[in-house]
């Protein structure tokens, strides 16, 4: 796993937490996408950032 993944003010950490766009009902959660480290809404499961 990349240090920029853990840190914070990443990409990921700057995502987790917030309400999800898609669906408005889920928060962003940090977890496995398609292999991938990603933030995903834990309602609607619609991946918002990947990282590969």
């Amino acid at each position: 796993m990349a240090i920029t993944e853990l840190r914070e003010d990443g990409v990921l950490g700057r995502l987790r937490g917030e309400t999800c766009p898609a669906c408005g009902d889920g928060t962003l959660v940090v977890e496995t996408y398609k292999d991938n480290r990603a933030v995903v809404c834990e309602a609607c499961e619609t991946p918002r950032a990947q990282l590969w």
